[in-house]
């Protein structure tokens, strides 16, 4: 007879190996659920993420490209219809011309998925009835003059249905973007209200496990908030890098490219001084913003992956034969002597022209800081299967607390040299260490008191040969 007040728990004592079991295999078992669908929902997350950056910004991207390529177009049609056709007027013309088609050309192996949005295709008709209509018009300006005016004004017409559906596609990469991170945000909502309820269920399971399901339990807590804060930090990385993309391109190229046009249109309709001088100031500096803003935008895609190599294998001597060419020259108008040994001899696979502006950035930085008649020094060698090119200059070195920050952006390092006498963004080291290390590759510096080297890492193909370096 059982006594009174005292809960009956037979079955508990009598078969405690089967409860124990049954929760620890609920216990897995809703481990190994709330695993999966945690899974399922980060790849899906990841899948829309990828989906909206390798889309739908570029497609805002290239709409805005079009938009100035637009702009441009017209300001040089505009310097022909007022200022007449002349030989320089002439190859600006054909020049923005050519730039047209190649953004056109950038929509087409993009794609617009939206049959109901301005379609390349019909873009380039457009343009090529424009050229067709306008170009050969501008040939018989002497000796038909209203049939060149006619053409102009339709040609105007034509440029301004290219800007509009420059536009239209512009707004609908916008909304594309937008809608792309609204599905995120609701895909993350979706994962925490399914992970807490499946949390839920492994807290219930657990409690018959005691301590040791408590803990498993705390350490699942831990790694959901985790997960939940890692998956907030990327989807706010993305809207933020995607948001400076976008307001970059709005705010500074495309005010940049009218300042810059309508300067270059008062320069050559206003050539008396002192208004010819304002205008060509304002011509250098919207043409150096414009430099800035170019360089802001390889960085940020560098640093959002969006970063897009022409890879090629490239035989290093005669390649590195044309750019110590190009260094020397680049040297040379900074005044400074300039000496090469160039040793290394394999083959490499790079983007030429992204490595050679590499290269620049660090021989334009040696030649900034070296003294008077002391040379800049390039050389290279092959090295444990990588090729290395160093760049030496004998100016007043880095101080080693600042050489950790100098590939950051707007970093310059303070006590190697008064950097008045050296303007410039910051930007130069940054852009150089991004190229080398979306090449797999790495950049090394070593500066003791009188003198900086940097070293840049890249892998050879392999099979390589390895040489001994150079002595310094």
């Amino acid at each position: 007879m059982t006594r009174p007040g005292r809960p009956v728990i037979r079955p508990v004592r009598r078969y405690p190996w089967r409860i124990g079991l049954v929760s620890v295999i609920g216990l897995l078992v809703a481990t190994t659920a709330g695993g999966l669908v945690a899974l399922t929902f980060n790849q899906h997350v990841s899948q829309l993420a990828e989906e909206a950056v390798g889309y739908d910004i570029e497609l805002e991207d290239h709409a805005d490209d079009l938009r100035v390529a637009v702009l441009d177009m017209r300001h040089y049609h505009r310097n022909l219809l007022f200022s007449g056709p002349s030989r320089h007027g002439e190859s600006e013309f054909l020049g923005a011309y050519t730039l047209l088609m190649q953004r056109i050309g950038a929509l087409e192996r993009l794609g617009v998925r939206d049959p109901q949005a301005p379609q390349p295709d019909a873009l380039r008709a457009v343009a090529r009835e424009y050229y067709a209509g306008f170009w050969p018009a501008v040939q018989t300006y002497d000796t038909d003059r209203a049939g060149f005016l006619r053409a102009s004004d339709t040609g105007l017409v034509r440029l301004d249905r290219l800007s509009t559906a420059a536009q239209e596609l512009d707004k609908l990469g916008e909304q594309l973007a937008a809608q792309a991170f609204a599905q995120v945000e609701r895909e993350n909502r979706s994962a925490a209200l399914t992970l807490t309820a499946v949390l839920a269920g492994i807290v219930l399971v657990g409690a018959a496990l005691a301590y040791t399901t408590v803990r498993i339990l705390r350490m699942l807590q831990d790694l959901y908030a985790a997960q939940q804060h890692v998956a907030h930090d990327l989807s706010r990385s993305l809207q933020e890098k995607a948001d400076f993309i976008a307001d970059v391109s709005h705010e500074l190229r495309t005010p940049l490219t009218v300042l810059r046009g309508n300067a270059e249109l008062g320069l050559a309709t206003y050539r008396q001084e002192p208004v010819a001088d304002l205008f060509l100031d304002i011509v250098s500096e919207s043409t150096r913003l414009s430099g800035l803003v170019d360089d802001l935008l390889f960085l940020a895609r560098s640093q959002a992956d969006m970063l897009q190599l022409d890879l090629r294998t490239v035989a290093t001597e005669p390649w590195l034969a044309e750019l110590a060419t190009r260094a020397e020259v680049l040297a040379r108008q900074h005044g400074a002597d300039f000496t090469t040994s160039l040793e290394a001899d394999c083959e490499i696979r790079i983007d030429r022209g992204r490595v050679e502006q590499a290269v620049l950035v660090l021989v334009d930085n040696a030649t900034a800081y070296s003294p008077p008649g002391e040379p800049v020094h390039v050389s290279s060698y092959v090295s444990q299967d990588e090729l290395v090119i160093e760049v030496r200059d004998r100016g007043p070195g880095i101080p080693a607390e600042e050489v950790p920050l100098i590939f950051e952006r707007f970093h310059r390092a303070h006590g190697t040299a008064d950097v008045r006498e050296n303007p410039g963004a910051g930007l130069g080291l940054a852009i150089a260490h991004s190229i080398v290390v979306a090449h797999g590759g790495r950049i090394e510096v070593s500066s003791e008191g009188v003198g900086t080297t940097m070293r840049i890492c890249l892998p050879a193909a392999e099979n390589v040969a390895t040489q001994e370096a150079p002595a310094p």
